[in-house]
Order: C-alpha cells, then structure tokens, then sequence
C-alpha cells in the first residue's frame, strides 16, 4: 500500500489537468491555429525558445521562431512543414531543423507535427512537439571528428600534410582561432614550432614564439594543459607522445567564445594521438626507404639507389649536352686485413674509406658501395676530361693514406677505372663496362692507379 497521499484525477478540474501534463512535458509543445498563430506553449517551449510566460501565445509561430533556415536562408511559410500540415491534415517528422530563439540565436531541433481535428473531423489547428538536439548534434561532430582525424591520420602521406587537416576538423566541433604544433628536436631539448595555422608559416616569429611558450607548458607538464578554471579559457594543449616519450605538443588558441570543456581536451588529445601515429609510420617508413636504398656499414648509396641517379644523370646530360664520368673502385689489400686483423676491423676500414672518398668528390657527385670494397662514383657535371683524371687521382692519393685502426696503421690502395660519357658508353650498361674493364687493367698492372677506360 503506497502510504504517500494521493489525489483522485476526478478532483482535478480539465483545465488544470492538462497544464499539468503540458508542464510536465520535457519537449517543448505548441498549438497553432489555422491562422499560424500560436494557441497554447508549454514552460518547456518557452524556455527553449527563450520567451517569458506565454509570450509567444498570440504571435505568428513561422514568423517569430521558423523564420530562417539553420544556415541563414529565408524559409518561406509555404514550404514549411507546420504550414503544410495545417493545410493537407498529414502528421510529419521531421528530423533536422532550427527554431529561432527571442534573442535572434537559432538552435537545431527535431519536432513532430499532427492535425488537431474536431468531431466533425475539421482541422482547427496542429500541435508542434519539438526538442533541442544541440548536445546529441555536438556528440556526432565529435564522433564525425574523431572518425576524420583517424581516417586522415593514416591516408596522409606525411604528418606535414596531417597539420592543416586536424586544424580544419578541429575548427568544426570546438572554438577554434588557430592551431600551434611544436615538437623537440632531435636532441629532446628544444621546440621547433612546425605548423602556426593554415596559410602560415612557422618562420613567423610572434606566433612561433607564442606557440613555443604554451607547448613548452606542455611538454614539461606531460598533459593537457589550459588557463584557470575561473577565467574564460583562451588557450588548449595536449602532449604528442611516442614510444613513452612526451616529443611535442599540439596547442588551441581561441577568442573566447566559450571555455574549453573535457570533451575538447579528449578530442584534442586524440588529434595529438593520431599525429603521434603519423610521425612513427612516417619515420618507419623513411627507415624502410633508406634501408632500402642505403649500404647499412657505410651509409653511402647502394646499388640500386645510385643505378637510377646515373639513369637521371644520363638523361639529364643529353638533354643538357653535358660529360659526365664513372668511377670504379676496388681497395687493393683489402682481404689481407680483413683476414688477419677481424671483420671488424675490416668494417671501421670500410667506413673510413668511404668516408674519405665522399671528401675527395664535389658536392654534384654521388660515391656509392656497390659490392664487399668496391665502391662507384659518379661525377657530372663534367666540361673536360681531365677534371675527372684529377678528381680520380684525388680519391687514389686519399686511399693510399695510411689508416689508424686499433693502435696500428693499416696500409692499402685503390685501382680505379673511369669511363666517360659519351665518348666511352652513351647508355649505363656500357658506361658501367667501359669503366669496369679498365678498373681491371688498373689491378692487373699492380694497383694504385687510375686508368682511363
């Protein structure tokens, strides 16, 4: 038995029962007549639409709160919905709407709207039940924005290209004037600002210096940061981490719109997450390259990387009707050191002579390791001959140099072979020939020395 005291709904006059009901109602609730003039307006209605008491009751309803589109477009009263069930007597639903509030600010609604009929079945109005779906609207930008930010981070071809589209995602679901990205060097000691906003660049030194001030915050904090709890907050930072490590930070500045909640910094720091993925599938995929296209010991071009730049350089010296020359070089003495003194010391013999073959070259020219201690370089442009011979003998004198490995001084030399184009291959197979073979007439006549092929 319910002990709390009831009342009989036979003791409640009509009238007060269904303002009772009315006001009980969450969703907003009006009656218009056939007229368009609003008739009845629940307290829900009314505080959704920003109207004191029963304000609105009397007035035009398209005219004062249907009047626009959510976008600005002037809705005309015949192509409204409410409007058209007042005319054919069909109940409709409609799912994505704007009512416009007393203070000209429009919010979006879903709302259902029914004939009102007489016994005679006559319509003499249409009630309009509607509600506010600002937050359920915000919940799926948010989920549309984590969904873009995901699908973005892994179809980008490089973080760079990454910045300006978690700037314009973000700029959707939350106050948003600029995005900063900074993040560490190399060393993990300083902030480089990468990205100040679409259209800007990080050389900018306002913005940079700014930028660098609310991430350096960030980073030294490990998390999200903003401004005080009291203050209009002006300012949004989230930590981009990888492998473990804090390496930079993503930073929103805003005019003050409104203060940044929790599900703004949950976003954000899912922007810096998705940023996060980015550079390491990025530096993966540069390791990938360069391990692709690099000698591991050396660090020089292998093979296959320097066969498409001598590609290039041949049709880039046809076109330009310039020389170009091809080295080939094979250290002699190299086996004897390499067996009595460890591969290990024959791999710091290695490196030190490519080392001293990049020195011996120009800047335009490419040396590449092509097999265990042969090496090829490649020399364009070239006006005469003779730059070659003396480029080649260059690259001999610095191999003939003694070299300090493990205490002792290890000796060895090179026989180099060089081709020149067109005169010895117009293509680089026979280029590649030409210079091999007197490579070979350099070894057999005893070493150190260059021949020309």
């Amino acid at each position: 038995m319910n002990n709390l005291a009831s009342v009989s709904l036979s003791a409640v006059p009509d009238t007060a029962l269904h303002e009772h009901i009315l006001a009980s109602v969450s969703d907003g609730i009006h009656v218009v007549g056939m007229d368009g003039r609003v008739l009845i307006e629940n307290q829900a209605s009314a505080r959704m639409l920003g109207w004191c008491g029963d304000c609105l009751v009397g007035m035009n309803g398209h005219a004062a709160i249907h009047h626009h589109h959510g976008d600005g477009r002037l809705f005309p009263v015949e192509d409204c919905p409410i409007y058209q069930t007042l005319q054919d007597g069909q109940a409709r639903e409609v799912l994505d709407d704007a009512f416009w509030r007393q203070d000209g600010s429009s919010f979006p609604v879903e709302y259902r709207t029914a004939p009102l009929r007489g016994p005679d079945g006559r319509i003499y109005g249409a009630t309009v039940v509607f509600r506010d779906i600002t937050e359920r609207r915000l919940a799926e930008r948010m989920q549309a924005a984590l969904y873009g930010l995901s699908t973005c981070s892994h179809g980008c071809d490089s973080a760079g290209a990454l910045f300006p589209q978690i700037e314009r995602i973000l700029a959707e679901v939350m106050p948003l004037h600029r995005l900063y990205i900074s993040l560490l060097d190399e060393g993990g000691t300083q902030l480089r600002c990468h990205y100040l906003g679409e259209g800007r660049k990080p050389s900018h030194k306002p913005l940079q210096r700014a930028c660098t001030e609310c991430a350096w915050q960030v980073v030294h904090g490990s998390g999200p940061c903003h401004s005080a709890a009291d203050e209009p907050l002006q300012w949004l930072g989230s930590p981009v981490r990888l492998a473990g490590q804090v390496i930079g930070a993503l930073v929103l500045e805003q005019t003050g719109e409104r203060a940044y909640n929790d599900a703004d910094a949950h976003l954000l720091q899912f922007a810096a997450d998705q940023l996060a993925g980015a550079l390491e599938r990025t530096q993966r995929e540069e390791q990938l390259r360069y391990q692709a296209q690099y000698d591991a010991l050396t660090g020089l071009p292998n093979r296959s990387l320097f066969a498409d730049r001598l590609n290039v350089a041949l049709g880039q010296s046809e076109r330009r009707r310039e020389g170009l020359a091809l080295a080939y070089i094979d250290l002699d003495k190299f086996k004897p050191v390499n067996d009595q003194l460890g591969h290990a010391v024959g791999d710091e013999l290695l490196r030190l002579a490519a080392s001293r073959l990049r020195h011996a070259l120009r800047a335009s020219d490419t040396v590449a390791r092509v097999g265990g201690d042969e090496f090829v370089a490649l020399l364009q442009p070239l006006r005469r001959s003779g730059d070659m011979l003396a480029v080649a003998e260059k690259m001999r004198a610095a191999l003939a140099q003694p070299f300090e490995l493990e205490g002792q001084q290890v000796q060895i030399s090179a026989s180099i072979g060089v081709a020149l184009y067109p005169q010895h291959g117009a293509d680089a197979e026979t280029l590649s020939r030409s210079a091999d073979a007197a490579m070979y007439r350099a070894k057999r006549a005893g070493g150190d020395r260059v021949e020309l092929a």
